[in-house]
């Protein structure tokens, strides 16, 4: 009689789950070859009860989101047919939200992409949900699309948490609010930029009331550009706003950042939030005097290694900086009025660089700002109390 060898139970259990992987892996890779690589969506010839080829697409975007199996073992590239998308389609999620969240093997991507030549761009235009797009898990990619219609139920762009992590190229958001965001990443959601990354651009020349929309990253949230050449950012009127240990780090070719609602600096930092400007030209604009371009508290910080900053306009400060907060830049140029063009407080620092003239500073209550060149004139006054402490470029040193 034919008996098999002693087995202890653990080389037992061994030998089953081995054989039951042999057994199962031609079925597993039959299933991801009935995974095109590619779906097609078009509202004007699409119905969600095809199949999603080129020749039968579906006519909402969910629709083609459902067909894709959970966990994701394969890439796949969604293509939006130009027109403008009023709902989702409300498959397994809402009609005026986009939720992504699906669990992918990794260096898994899903991309929903609209057509690269020039010309209309797929829309979304669903309105009165939490945000346009909801990033809760997976990596995704956005691409030549437009995110909503500027209507005032659309308030919030792209919305990712953490595990989620969403690219997005060529993306134009048309959302309005008082002080929310066409971009916001929270709770350790990531964004990567890349290409034209434009936010309301047509208000750079004058906005209304409630046309907000700005870049938030807070609670370690953290928005970044991924390429430099070819790559930039426009804001018409809102904000890079970081907090909590929220980041944003530019690194594209050149940025301009216009504000014109009332209390909304344009760069925006405090609670340990940090912006890093890597090797951009940033153009600044607080279109309220009131307001300051650059305005840094609790904790905020702003590195401006190798990046060119612009600062326009007529303002009471064009740059503020306030408990503990930190400002280092290669090249500052000021291109208006200020009351003051440099003012810091609380334990405050600045290092850096001015190529035009310089008018009134101000260091206070051991604040310490270390200007180490100035291209124009220093027109001042220079004023350092409360301990603070003033270095200029000659060697002089104001203190108290």
């Amino acid at each position: 009689m034919f008996s098999l060898p002693h087995l202890s139970f653990r080389n037992l259990l061994m030998l089953v789950l081995s054989t039951l992987a042999l057994a199962i892996a031609p079925i597993a890779a039959e299933a991801q070859d009935r995974i095109p690589e590619r779906l097609y969506v078009d509202l004007a010839r699409g119905s969600d009860r095809n199949t999603g080829t080129k020749t039968r697409p579906f006519e909402t975007i969910s629709a083609a989101i459902a067909r894709l199996p959970e966990p994701l073992p394969r890439s796949v590239t969604i293509e939006l047919a130009a027109g403008r998308y009023t709902t989702t389609g409300g498959h397994a999620m809402s009609d005026n939200a986009l939720e992504l969240t699906l669990r992918m093997r990794p260096g898994i991507t899903v991309r929903l992409r609209g057509p690269a030549a020039a010309g209309d761009l797929p829309v979304l235009a669903w309105q009165g949900g939490r945000a346009m797009v909801d990033v809760r898990d997976g990596d995704w990619w956005l691409e030549n699309v437009q995110v909503g219609t500027f209507t005032k139920r659309q308030r919030r762009g792209v919305m990712v948490a953490s595990p989620g992590h969403v690219t997005l190229k060529n993306v134009t958001f048309r959302t309005r609010s008082l002080s929310d965001a066409g971009i916001y990443a929270h709770r350790g959601g990531q964004v990567s930029l890349r290409g034209h990354i434009r936010l309301n651009e047509h208000l750079h020349g004058n906005a209304d009331a409630e046309t907000f929309c700005g870049i938030i990253a807070t609670d370690h949230g953290l928005v970044r550009f991924r390429e430099r050449e070819n790559a930039s950012l426009e804001i018409g009127n809102g904000s890079l706003s970081a907090g909590y240990y929220g980041c944003i780090r530019l690194g594209c070719d050149t940025a301009r950042i216009s504000c014109w609602t009332e209390q909304s600096n344009n760069l925006a930092i405090n609670n340990g939030g940090r912006i890093d400007l890597h090797n951009t030209t940033v153009t600044l604009k607080a279109k309220q005097r009131r307001n300051t371009p650059i305005g840094l508290e609790h904790d905020g910080h702003i590195l401006g290694e190798g990046a060119r900053v612009i600062i326009t306009g007529d303002n009471n400060m064009a740059i503020a900086l306030q408990k503990a907060s930190t400002f280092t830049c290669n090249d500052i140029e000021l291109r208006g009025k200020y009351d003051y063009c440099l003012w810091a407080s609380s334990g405050s620092m600045f290092v850096g660089r001015f190529k035009t003239d310089v008018g009134r500073i101000e260091a206070t209550t051991g604040a310490n700002i270390n200007i180490e060149k100035i291209d124009g004139k220093l027109i001042g006054p220079v004023e350092a109390k409360h301990t603070g402490t003033v270095s200029l470029p000659d060697r002089n040193v104001y203190s108290e």
